[in-house]
């Protein structure tokens, strides 16, 4: 009777033993949240951000260096009384291709295309529109300024004009023009610190901008002492 119940649970397929506990559902690891953006993407948002600020800057300098080219003479020191001096309508026409052909290079730099030459080829226009117009920004503004405090000796405008034209030209100057050159160099500092992309080519590129501005103010500095004046307008 043992042998034939052992033999009859076989067949039925059940075996002893202990009972099992249910399976209990495993807690899932939380998916990746993908909408956070990784370490470096506010600085990449920010790059093209300042070149594209920067190619705007370039762009806003044209119409004004084209109406001057054109022969107006709003925003000139003395007005129509300085709108005929030699080679102006030339430099301002120059002036306005250079500044056209920056904003298509500025633009140029978030595309893929722009990473095929050697980087110096891309960054040497940036460099030297950056060293001029930071530098140009802060001579212009020191030595407006000082006019304007009174020291007349640290500008020297053409003499037809008259000391009210001189005055109302150097505020001109102080409110609009040389703070648009200050700005134009710094978003041009910061569009090509970005295209460096590596931290030795951050280092190198402000380094050698800051070089430059001072070598540049020190020689226009030179020059006016030279001549016995601060600064010419």
């Amino acid at each position: 009777m043992r042998r034939m119940a052992t033999t009859s649970e076989a067949g039925s397929g059940h075996r002893s033993g202990p009972a099992k506990a249910p399976e209990t559902a495993q807690p899932r690891a939380p998916l990746p949240d993908n909408r956070t953006p990784p370490a470096g993407a506010s600085v990449a948002r920010r790059g093209p951000l300042m070149v594209y600020l920067a190619a705007l800057a370039a762009l806003a300098g044209v119409p004004i260096h084209l109406y001057w080219a054109l022969g107006g003479t709003w925003g000139l020191p003395g007005g129509a009384a300085t709108g005929g001096l030699p080679g102006l309508h030339a430099t301002n026409a120059i002036v306005s291709v250079l500044l056209a052909a920056g904003a298509a290079l500025l633009f140029g730099l978030t595309r893929p295309w722009a990473c095929r030459p050697p980087a110096l080829v891309m960054l040497t226009p940036l460099w030297l529109g950056s060293v001029v117009s930071v530098s140009h920004g802060l001579y212009g503004v020191v030595t407006k300024a000082l006019y304007v405090a009174g020291a007349h000796s640290a500008v020297s405008y053409p003499e037809p004009l008259t000391a009210a034209q001189k005055n109302h030209a150097a505020l001109l100057d102080l409110g609009v023009f040389e703070p648009w050159f200050l700005i134009q160099g710094l978003l041009l500092l910061l569009a090509g610190r970005w295209f460096a992309r590596t931290a030795a080519g951050h280092r190198w590129w402000t380094l050698s901008l800051i070089a430059g501005v001072v070598l540049a103010d020190a020689f226009g500095i030179a020059l006016a002492v030279a001549h016995r004046q601060v600064a010419v307008s």
